[in-house]
């Protein structure tokens, strides 16, 4: 069922323990067979557009259940309503700076950031789905004044499945790929240079 999120997650961690050797051939090696991996040479699996989709659904996904949720929050501390913003501003700032750092650091071919990213996303999917059923159950078993928290816990819940979709298909495996082949090139190529230093000297 997330045939795809388990190859970027095996293709990673054998890349990652691959990837220790100091060998510019057999870097060379490694790059040739994520280079099979890529499928069409052009393609939106060349740019980071993947990594951005994911991320920006993640992020519609998480947002859908703040000022419901900040507004408990603030009930609960007896703080004025009026602030809830500033709850949803603080948290969103937050969320964003974590999100967006597995993102580019994914986008670099690190393993940990990958599954970062990916235990983020599923963090904030099993927030929409508990946002679902806490908005369902309310307004099943007590009066709704609005009908904004169901709204809004059906819209989460469809980020996180679109987001799901999205990291489950072949375009983001191979933009996984991508980031990794181009992990190890940087590598190479920083060997070779050294390489040419010491024999210019």
């Amino acid at each position: 069922m997330m045939k795809y999120i388990t190859r970027s997650l095996a293709l990673s961690r054998g890349i990652a323990k691959k990837i220790a050797t100091n060998d510019p051939q057999q870097l060379e090696l490694i790059k040739d067979s994520l280079k099979s991996r890529l499928g069409v040479p052009v393609g939106m699996h060349m740019t980071g557009i993947p990594l951005g989709i994911s991320t920006i659904l993640a992020i519609f996904c998480y947002a859908m259940a703040q000022v419901s949720l900040w507004m408990i929050i603030f009930n609960w501390l007896s703080i004025p309503e009026y602030k809830v913003l500033l709850g949803v501003f603080f948290a969103a700032a937050v969320y964003c700076v974590l999100i967006m750092t597995t993102m580019l650091l994914t986008a670099r071919g690190s393993l940990a950031e990958l599954k970062a990213h990916l235990f983020i996303i599923g963090l904030t999917g099993a927030g929409a789905i508990l946002y679902f059923v806490s908005a369902f159950f309310s307004l099943l078993f007590g009066a709704a004044d609005n009908y904004t928290p169901q709204i809004t816990s059906v819209l989460g819940l469809i980020f996180f499945l679109l987001n799901v979709k999205w990291i489950n298909s072949s375009l983001f495996y191979r933009s996984i790929a991508l980031s990794l082949h181009n992990r190890v090139w940087r590598k190479q190529l920083k060997i070779e240079a050294r390489q040419a230093q010491m024999l210019k000297r």
